[in-house]
C-alpha cells in the first residue's frame, strides 16, 4: 500500500468504489501522538470481525515520532492499512474529512489517535445491529474514562443499561443542547458511508466551515436528520483524559477557541435542521457565561471582541452574569473583580453542566 499525502479525496461517490469495499473503513487522525497512536492502531487491528476492515491513517505532518510509528504499522499491515502522511498540518478538520473521503467501506467508525477500543467485538456488535436494521444510520455505544496519568478507569455517568432507538430526527434538538442521554461519543460509532456522503454532498461546508472546531458535532446531526440513530449499553472506547488536548481547562485560550467554534456550529446547525430558539436558550446562556469565565481567569483581552460578535450572532440576550462581568472588562486593573464574581456566582454548575454534555 502506498504511504502518501492526504489529498482532498475523488472518492466522494458510491459509484467510484468497487464491488469488492470493504465492509468497514476505520478512520484514524492523528497529529503529534507518539505516546498513544500505538494503542490505538492496537485496539483496532484486535478486533474480531468476520469481514473486510480498512483502516486509513491522516497523520497531519506532526513533528515527533507519530509519523514513524504509523509506518511501522502500515508495514505490518499492509493489506488493512493505508497511510496518508500529510507534509504540512492541515489542522483537524480538512485532515479529518480528507481522511473520510479516502475510505471507501460500506461503514464508517472513528477511533481518534490519543483513544483505543476496549472490546474486540465493537465492529461485529454494531455491524450485525445496522444489517438487521435497515432504518438505522448511525449506532453508537457506553464509553469510560481512561486517566492516562494514573491508569484509572471510570465509566461515562450517563451510560444506559438498556438498547435505545431514536427514530429519525428524534435526537436532534437534545443533541444541540446538550440535554441528549447518553450523549453519543463518535469514536463509540459505526454509520453508513453512503447515508454519509449523501449529506457530505449535499453542503460540505457544513463540515468543514473554517469556524468548526470539531468533526463529531455536524456527523452525528447529519446521520440523525437522515436515519435512526440507535445506541447499545455495551462499553467499547476508552476516552483518554489527563493529557493536554484541545479541549483540556489547562489552557484557557485552547478552551476558548474551542469551545467558541463549537458554539457557532451550535448555531449553523440550529438553524439548518430548525430547532426551536427557546429549545436552545439554556445551552447559550450557560457557554456564553463559561467563555466569559475563561476571559477572565485567562487574561484573555483579545477574545473579548470575538464574544461579543458571537453574543450578537445568537438569537438571546446572555445573561446578567455575562453582561456584568464583560462590563468589568471594560476597565483595566478591575478585571479581577469580576474573576471574583465569577468564582461566587456558580463556576463549578456551569463547568460540570457543560462537561457533562461535551
Amino acid at each position: 500500500m502506498p504511504i502518501t499525502e492526504n489529498p482532498i479525496s475523488v472518492i466522494s461517490t458510491q459509484e467510484s468504489i468497487s464491488k469488492d469495499r470493504p465492509d468497514i473503513s476505520v478512520i484514524v487522525v492523528t497529529y503529534n501522538q507518539e505516546a498513544t497512536i500505538a494503542r490505538c492502531l492496537e485496539s483496532i487491528v484486535a478486533q474480531r470481525f468476520n469481514g473486510r476492515i480498512e483502516i486509513v491513517i491522516g497523520e497531519d505532518g506532526s513533528n515527533d515520532a507519530t509519523a514513524e510509528i504509523c509506518r511501522k504499522y502500515q508495514t505490518d499491515y499492509p493489506d488493512r492499512i493505508r497511510l496518508y502522511c500529510n507534509r504540512r498540518n492541515k489542522g483537524l478538520i480538512d485532515n479529518y474529512f480528507d481522511t473520510m473521503l479516502n475510505c471507501t467501506g460500506r461503514y464508517l467508525a472513528d477511533c481518534a489517535g490519543d483513544d483505543s477500543w476496549s472490546d474486540p467485538y465493537k465492529l461485529q456488535k454494531q455491524f450485525d445491529f445496522l444489517e438487521q436494521n435497515s432504518h438505522v444510520g448511525l449506532v453508537h455505544t457506553a464509553w469510560e474514562f481512561h486517566d492516562i496519568i494514573n491508569g484509572q478507569t471510570i465509566s461515562y455517568r450517563h451510560n444506559s443499561e438498556k438498547t435505545i432507538v431514536f427514530e429519525k430526527g428524534k435526537i436532534l434538538m437534545p443533541l444541540l443542547n446538550r440535554e441528549l442521554r447518553p450523549y453519543p461519543h463518535l469514536s463509540t460509532a459505526l454509520w453508513r458511508r453512503d447515508a454519509m456522503m449523501a449529506e457530505y454532498l449535499k453542503d460540505p461546508q457544513l463540515f468543514r466551515h473554517s469556524d468548526n472546531t470539531c468533526e463529531d458535532l455536524q456527523i452525528i446531526a447529519a446521520m440523525a436528520s437522515r436515519m435512526a440513530v440507535a445506541y447499545l449499553p455495551d462499553k467499547t472506547l476508552l476516552y483518554s483524559v489527563g493529557h493536554k488536548s484541545v479541549s483540556s481547562e489547562e489552557s484557557f485560550s485552547k478552551t476558548f477557541d474551542f469551545y467558541i467554534g463549537t458554539v457557532r456550529l451550535t448555531r449553523r446547525l440550529h438553524l439548518k435542521y430548525a430547532v426551536a430558539d427557546s429549545d436552545m436558550r439554556l445551552y447559550y446562556r450557560n457557554i456564553m457565561d463559561f467563555l466569559a469565565a475563561q476571559i477572565i481567569h485567562g487574561h484573555l483581552t483579545d477574545r473579548v471582541t470575538p464574544l461579543r460578535s458571537l453574543a450578537d450572532y445568537l438569537p438571546f440576550r446572555p445573561s446578567a452574569k455575562y453582561r456584568l462581568i464583560m462590563a468589568a472588562m471594560r476597565f483595566k486593573g478591575i478585571s479581577w473583580v469580576a474573576a471574583k464574581l465569577y468564582h461566587r456566582i456558580s463556576k463549578r454548575k456551569v463547568v460540570k453542566s457543560l462537561s457533562d454534555a461535551e
